[in-house]
């Protein structure tokens, strides 16, 4: 119940100072060193970035550079305490938070002059120190730069190592972390021969450096000026000194590492940022400064550089367990994995697909290749039927030259037995027999032709006209027969096409036996079938004209459908044949009736590229 109160009080708190929009309270942040370090900037914006998770107010928040290590002298820090004292009475500040271990002696020195009752929260001050510190209402976000440890992590790393180094820079700042180290490290004198490289100028102490031998360990401290008066930067002096230096170099600062160094045992500048927020949020909610933790440590741990790990060879496995490993190099698939799982991924469905089609292909192609053959056997089938439809004629028309050839030799023989043998009569007769005999043997080449069983079609190029003749040869005894006058009017040009010759002829064929049964109702004498050919269009077109009873008007557009017949023992399948082998070859089919009675059946074919239309 009394936490809730506390609670209570605190939001009450908070929502009364975020009420008034002319009552922003300030915080101000003193960076006793240079606005160039990235630590400041780190620290700095997670502390805003933790503060505005734990409140909605809104503070005025000021940034100070003292560069007390850069400019050292006692004239510069009078105009300092006097800049800030003169700030600080114009825009009281509610919180004053210092970053860096040289604002305690200045503050020490100088808060009665600057905020004599203003919270001061300190980061980034060594335990001890800010245990020594007798500062009233002032926090301690305290740091274990640790070179000790730092070196415990360089032995695991450089079991061999028997040189130990210490580089340094030259100001009153520098010299006051190398006496930590100096503390530090005697306890590993009996293992390694220490030597501080410091009190040089830059290029000096770069130049000793170069000269280590590569089995030695190299400890970076902070270098803010060099012995010849000089200011640096420190991170970038260490960023110097790992490319130059022959071995590994560590450091227990985290603003160095990402320059070049292997690692340390060091804290989080981000890590300082949200101890102070925490701390601040504290103060600022009116909690009585005696229940605040005057000392306040964020974790610290074993950090380094994976790219640094690589460099040298170091195994990580030798690394102190729960060591952060940071700038950690991901690989292909660590980067990718998801990408890469879905590239397989859509590799695997396209491979699936692909396989699919392939063998959809191989089913659709053997598929296509049973249907031809299907195919070829109807058409078979269906000449076949002609062939025995016009058997009954063709034996006819074949009776006449055998019949004749019969009386021929007879009367051969008779004019042979005569004395003298009449030679000439006899040469007569053996002409006559041969013209009835090539006679016979053109109607059985035509009907062996339509009758001949075929497994492929063979589209070659001819002359419409001449299947006109053919067809006449094979159909003409049947037009005798039902007394029908057949009459060709071909074309007075060559009509080149390229289709299946057997096919085209099967169609006319077809065309001609409907015709016939057409007209078997008409009048002897008025039974007439037309055949003609002619040009159109780049194309050639075929027309089977009678004198029949003509098609129903309804019935032209489905005369060419399969299985659909007029005829009381037809198959419906001729016209529907003949439009299949038209369509085939490009062209296309109708019927049409004729306004004196009968029926037209027209189709057409592709004009061989480059003939002449007559």
């Amino acid at each position: 119940m009394r936490t809730q109160i506390v609670a209570f009080v605190v939001l009450l708190c908070i929502g009364c100072h975020s009420a008034t929009a002319d009552q922003r309270r300030r915080i101000y942040f003193l960076e006793s060193l240079s606005p160039t370090l990235p630590a400041a900037v780190r620290t700095i914006d997670a502390f805003k970035k933790r503060l505005s998770e734990k409140t909605t107010e809104q503070f005025d928040i000021f940034i100070d550079y003292m560069e007390l290590v850069r400019f050292p002298t006692q004239a510069h820090v009078d105009r300092t305490v006097q800049y800030l004292s003169g700030k600080y009475r114009e825009a009281p500040p509610d919180i004053v938070i210092t970053l860096g271990r040289a604002a305690l002696p200045f503050m020490a020195k100088y808060r009665d002059a600057i905020a004599p009752d203003v919270p001061i929260i300190m980061t980034s001050v060594p335990t001890r120190d800010a245990r020594a510190s007798n500062l009233q209402n002032v926090f301690s976000i305290t740091t274990e730069y640790s070179f000790s440890k730092t070196i415990d992590l360089a032995q695991r790393l450089q079991p061999n190592a028997r040189d130990l180094v210490v580089v340094g820079g030259a100001s009153e700042y520098d010299r006051q972390w190398l006496d930590l180290a100096r503390g530090e490290l005697q306890q590993y004198s009996d293992r390694y021969t220490i030597k501080f490289i410091a009190e040089l100028s830059y290029y000096e102490t770069l130049e000793e450096v170069s000269r280590l031998p590569k089995d030695t360990i190299v400890m970076m401290s902070f270098f803010f000026a060099d012995g010849a008066g000089q200011p640096q930067v420190s991170p970038e002096v260490a960023a110097k000194v790992a490319q130059t230096s022959p071995a590994p170099v560590y450091s227990p600062i985290s603003t160095n590492l990402g320059t070049g160094i292997v690692g340390g045992y060091m804290d989080s500048w981000e890590e300082e940022g949200i101890a102070a927020a925490d701390v601040a949020f504290e103060i600022l909610s009116g909690r009585s400064p005696d229940t605040i933790p005057r000392e306040n440590t964020p974790l610290h741990a074993y950090q380094v550089d994976e790219r640094q790990l690589e460099r040298w060879g170091m195994k990580k496995s030798r690394l102190p367990p729960g060591s952060t490993i940071r700038f950690h190099q991901f690989d292909a698939w660590e980067q990718y994995h998801w990408e890469i799982l879905g590239m397989f991924a859509i590799l695997l469905l396209q491979a699936s697909v692909i396989t699919g089609l392939v063998i959809e292909r191989r089913r659709r192609r053997a598929a296509e290749s049973q249907l031809r053959q299907r195919l070829l056997e109807i058409l078979h089938l269906n000449r076949t039927a002609l062939a025995g439809a016009l058997s009954s004629s063709v034996a006819h028309e074949l009776g006449q030259p055998l019949g004749a050839i019969q009386n021929y030799t007879e009367a051969a023989i008779i004019y042979l037995k005569q004395t003298p043998p009449n030679l000439a009569k006899v040469e007569e007769i053996l002409a006559s027999i041969q013209r009835d005999d090539e006679r016979a043997a053109n109607i059985i080449s035509h009907l062996r032709g339509l009758l001949k069983k075929r497994h492929e079609v063979e589209a070659q190029k001819f002359d419409l006209n001449e299947i006109i003749n053919d067809t006449m040869q094979v159909v003409g005894a049947e037009a005798i027969r039902n007394g029908v006058e057949l009459e060709p009017y071909r074309s007075n040009g060559a009509l080149p096409v390229r289709a299946d010759r057997v096919q085209v002829q099967q169609v006319l064929v077809n065309l001609a036996m409907n015709g016939f049964d057409a007209m078997r109702g008409s009048k002897p004498g008025e039974r007439n079938m037309v055949i003609n050919t002619a040009c159109a269009d780049g194309s050639v077109e075929v027309t089977v004209a009678d004198t029949g009873t003509g098609v129903p008007p309804d019935k032209l557009n489905k005369v060419f459908d399969a299985f659909y017949t007029t005829k009381g023992n037809g198959t419906g399948l001729g016209l529907s044949i003949a439009r299949m082998i038209v369509e085939t070859f490009g062209g296309r089919i109708w019927a049409e009736n004729r306004p004196s009675g009968g029926a037209l059946f027209r189709f057409t074919l592709p004009l061989l590229k480059g003939a002449r239309q007559h």
